[in-house]
């Protein structure tokens, strides 16, 4: 039997490129034999988006492109180009070969690969080289489709050809490439939609009125859900509704929520397709369906029931019809492309391989999915309709991509968003796509538009954080309707470090270090597109350093946050312990016991940049769960009318201090043998 690499050697460019197109050209001849489809009535609304919306993934893409171009001719260091997550670059081409699993695939390496920590299977991908005059140029879109240590195999959408000769290509994120493709195919075949789709979206376009609807409390659901949780599954577990939002505000136990609602479905028969827009978020939904089915099914029918899309390869490869798969496409590649046999050899081929699939597929009852990944649209072409589309962090989506994977589902007739959109919202890097409000999510959306129907229901109980680090939270963004459970209301730290005493600074729970008479404090500096500041770099070292040393703090327990690149490179540099240091962007979703922001911004003006987005203060602020400490200078909270409410609260509760903080970690008396570090590991320099 011949393997998928050798199979790639047998297989020249003009026979991949004639095998793909015979195949699509069978595909489509088989949809036109079909009975039509019933005329289709949108708002006009929507179609006026559907063609804006490519104009605007197109300049994202652009955008994404400028700035990596920008940075390559200032002739930035390409580590720090890498390390921001832009791109991967030096890669050299091992192999190219035709994948039976997923086509045409070219084999990439280069040394960085392992430290590039976005790169994820399955996730949409440009490949790109740099011309003659330093310029980046894209090759093709794909997928990745496999991952080693040093190595990538990168699955192209298109039959170009790659030139093996060019010595470095570049790897980038192509987070819309699939919406974008998607909502294209849309324009030129409309006939793509399906009635329940388009039921959803007329009801999101008020084409129809959104029907108010009364849910009743289900009976079977575990008690340990508080109310505000009950009433959240409740209300996607009924039938009547189509549209939910459901808003989890940080440590509400919004994925126990999602666990809860898929198994409730799954038990009712029903098919679900779950997605995120990244591959954590959709990991750490699965690991929460999985724990709560497994309390009343067995793990084993649960494994058999559950998967990731684009994890099935090993599937594929053991099925007893992959074998005769290989030796048919060896066949074809084999056969004179001008015979009529070959057409029909092609289109046996493309039909066993999807009766594959659609048996690794058939006993799935959940699938999990991030939200670009094409392989969604070619799930009823496996027979795998879902009923329920959820989509965990729908706030942190653009509106085409939370409808390409709900609209290439034609039987599904609920969607679910869940997610909050008082946090961070999707990232717009141009101008076009900010003019045009393209980061306002559809969740967002809807809870704006039906704020007086009861298509949105608030999770008000959290569950990760002392009462005082969520009170400014509570306040500014949902209106005092949060409480904090009896669990976490009153914790601190010295609950899990007990020598530390009671009323020492150290154990407050919230509070803020001015750097406004500091005598070494500096202000801020402008380098590569980035700001940084000295004097609160060398402030944040020195209390990690003091927690950890003299307090005895484990540094994983701690996390720096600074909403600037530059400062997070400085910060990693100078903090010789390893904590998580990283952008405030970078950092949602996640927890610590002790959170530090640094704040960055010191200037005569006031200017504060992008901190004016206050949703991200939230962000950083509900990170924390036992202590949150704001470093900054006061004067620029003050002068600025959109944290100026957090400075009040501080002050409220006399919890602003200047420099003599650090001279209370020689009066905290503990005993010597508790100061030395607790476990800690230095970084490697």
């Amino acid at each position: 039997m011949y393997s998928s690499r050798k199979i790639g050697c047998f297989l020249s460019y003009e026979s991949q490129c004639y095998f793909s197109k015979t195949s699509q050209l069978l595909k489509v001849s088989r949809v036109l034999k079909k009975t039509p489809k019933n005329k289709i009535s949108l708002t006009p609304k929507f179609w006026e988006n559907l063609k804006s919306w490519p104009k605007l993934l197109d300049a994202e893409v652009d955008s994404q492109h400028e700035k990596l171009n920008e940075m390559i001719q200032n002739k930035t260091n390409w580590k720090e180009i890498e390390a921001r997550g832009c791109c991967i670059g030096n890669l050299v081409v091992n192999s190219q070969y035709y994948d039976v699993t997923c086509g045409n695939v070219v084999e990439l390496s280069g040394g960085t690969i392992s430290s590039a920590r976005w790169l994820r299977n399955g996730i949409p991908v440009s490949l790109n080289r740099i011309d003659e005059d330093g310029i980046l140029k894209k090759v093709t879109e794909g997928h990745i489709a496999g991952l080693t240590y040093n190595t990538i195999k990168f699955c192209a959408y298109e039959n170009n050809a790659i030139d093996p000769a060019i010595e470095k290509f570049v790897l980038t994120p192509s987070a819309n490439g699939g919406a974008l493709r998607f909502i294209k195919g849309i324009l030129k075949d409309p006939t793509t939609l399906s009635s329940d789709s388009v039921h959803l979206i007329n009801l999101a376009y008020r084409t129809i009125p959104m029907p108010s609807i009364h849910d009743r409390k289900l009976n079977n659901l575990p008690e340990t859900l508080n109310p505000s949780q009950q009433a959240a599954v409740s209300a996607a577990l009924n039938p009547q509704r189509n549209l939910l939002c459901i808003q989890g505000p940080p440590g509400t136990g919004k994925t126990r929520v999602i666990a809860e609602i898929v198994h409730q479905l799954l038990k009712k028969k029903k098919r679900v397709l779950i997605c995120a827009p990244t591959h954590v978020a959709v990991q750490n939904a699965m690991d929460a369906v999985r724990r709560r089915m497994c309390q009343d099914i067995s793990p084993e029918i649960v494994q058999k029931e559950l998967c990731i899309l684009n994890s099935t390869r090993d599937e594929f490869q053991d099925h007893p019809s992959t074998a005769k798969l290989e030796s048919m496409e060896k066949e074809l590649m084999r056969s004179n492309q001008k015979d009529q046999s070959t057409k029909l050899l092609s289109y046996e081929c493309m039909k066993l391989r999807c009766s594959i699939y659609q048996s690794i597929y058939a006993p799935r009852r959940a699938i999990f999915s991030t939200l670009g990944t094409s392989s969604i649209q070619k799930l009823p072409e496996y027979d795998w309709k879902a009923d329920v589309m959820i989509v965990d962090e729908a706030a942190q989506c653009t509106e085409p991509s939370t409808w390409v994977p709900a609209l290439t589902t034609p039987t599904c007739k609920k969607l679910v968003l869940v997610g909050d959109q008082k946090q961070l919202p999707a990232i717009v890097l141009s101008d076009k796509a900010i003019r045009a409000n393209f980061s306002l999510s559809l969740m967002e959306k809807l809870a704006e538009e039906f704020s007086k129907n009861n298509i949105n229901i608030l999770l008000n109980e959290q569950y990760r954080m002392n009462e005082k680090i969520m009170h400014w939270s509570n306040e500014h963004f949902y209106n005092n309707q949060l409480t904090a459970h009896s669990s976490v209301s009153d914790i601190t730290l010295r609950d899990i470090y007990p020598k530390i005493p009671t009323d020492y600074i150290a154990n407050k729970p919230i509070f803020m270090i001015d750097m406004k008479n500091f005598e070494d404090r500096s202000q801020e500096s402008f380098d590569s597109k980035s700001y940084s500041n000295t004097g609160e770099l060398n402030v944040v070292s020195n209390y990690v350093i003091r927690l950890v040393t003299d307090v005895g703090i484990n540094p994983k327990d701690i996390a720096v946050i600074a909403p600037y690149y530059s400062q997070i490179e400085k910060l990693r540099n100078s903090i010789s312990f390893r904590v998580d240091v990283n952008t405030v962007d970078a950092f949602q979703g996640q927890e610590r016991e002790v959170i530090i922001f640094c704040f960055v911004r010191d200037n005569d003006e006031g200017s504060i940049g992008f901190l004016r987005e206050t949703r991200r203060l939230n962000v950083a602020i509900t990170r924390a769960k036992r202590q949150f400490v704001l470093v900054g200078n006061s004067d620029m909270l003050q002068r600025n009318r959109h944290v100026r409410s957090l400075y009040r609260y501080l002050k409220s509760e006399k919890v602003i201090y200047g420099p003599e903080i650090f001279d209370t970690f020689d009066d905290i008396g503990l005993p010597e043998m508790d100061k030395k570090p607790y476990n800690f590991d230095f970084r490697e320099h």
